[in-house]
């Protein structure tokens, strides 16, 4: 197995869409729950007005199916063939590809269910339909998060992605970005007084995701200097790539971020619209250049 330089945004939007699909997902069952409870006025914490909630809704999942769709045409362009694709899905084998393309294709499905279930008004059967596959969506999602880490651990002949810390990393790197995608889909809402408890509460989220990723590059890096030799540790800490390393994932993805987060949780001050989306665009940045380094320093031979 070969891959170009498209693989890197492959996993890039492929992890986002799904991490995005997560963490929607789960605020709509959050947000149901909270309904349910009679729960229906700004002072209750856990809810958004409805028309609000909708355009969220519309954003992130619409987002989601973009993002998503992209990332299928990066694959396809990196099989070489365009009918590849097509024959993974009718033909499915044991692969880790197949697999993939699967995932990518059931994860899809449930995207443009959940942003017909958030656009268009219908019966309570089919909303109900609706969010079955949305729920069953998200386990489909959390596979593509770690398939897309577990794709580059399949090549065997590359010892830099051998380690189990790689498809955990990939995994914690796509619940933030999904994170951030959200908080930028909230960012575009006017009612900032429905939106803000939510941001607070993604925010706190999104920081403990950061922790978990420094705790999985931690190991990460230590199980490549263990079975690789730390030239190849080194050429990601001071090489070709440490620049990408360095400033953007380091930087990007998890420094900055987890400051200003830090920052808001320390002082429980409220967070611009600025604030927001530069972190969330940041924490974006960071997921592509941590991809993009796995990637790169993966097929360079290490000197």
């Amino acid at each position: 197995m070969t891959f170009s330089e498209l693989i890197a945004v492959y996993l890039f939007l492929g992890g986002a869409a799904a991490g995005a699909y997560v963490v929607q997902a789960t605020l709509d069952i959050c947000n149901g729950v909270a309904q349910r409870k009679g729960r229906s006025d700004y002072r209750a914490p856990g809810f958004l007005c409805e028309s609000t909630y909708r355009r969220v809704r519309r954003i992130v999942y619409g987002a989601s199916l973009v993002i998503i769709a992209a990332g299928v045409v990066c694959l396809i362009a990196d099989l070489g063939r365009p009918e590849a694709f097509y024959y993974l899905l009718i033909y499915p084998t044991g692969s880790l590809v197949s697999i993939g393309a699967l995932a990518l294709s059931l994860l899809f499905a449930s995207l443009v269910a959940s942003f017909c279930d958030a656009t268009f008004t219908m019966g309570q059967r089919a909303r109900r339909a609706l969010r079955v596959i949305k729920v069953m969506g998200i386990p489909v999602a959390v596979v593509v998060m770690a398939y897309t880490g577990m794709l580059l651990k399949s090549v065997v002949a590359v010892k830099l992605w051998q380690s189990m810390w790689l498809p955990a990393l990939f995994v914690a790197s796509a619940l933030s970005c999904g994170c951030a995608i959200v908080l930028l889909g909230m960012c575009a809402c006017e009612d900032r007084r429905a939106t803000r408890r939510w941001e607070a509460g993604l925010l706190r989220a999104d920081m403990v995701v950061i922790v978990l990723e420094v705790v999985a590059a931690v190991f990460l890096l230590g199980d490549i200097a263990g079975a690789s030799g730390l030239s190849a540790v080194w050429s990601i800490l001071a090489g070709a790539q440490s620049l990408l390393f360095w400033v953007g994932f380091v930087g990007c993805a998890l420094l900055l971020p987890l400051a200003v987060e830090s920052a808001v949780n320390i002082t429980r001050s409220r967070v611009t619209v600025a604030a927001t989306a530069s972190v969330s665009t940041l924490v974006l940045v960071g997921g592509l250049c941590l991809r993009l380094v796995m990637v790169a320093a993966g097929v360079q031979p290490v000197v």
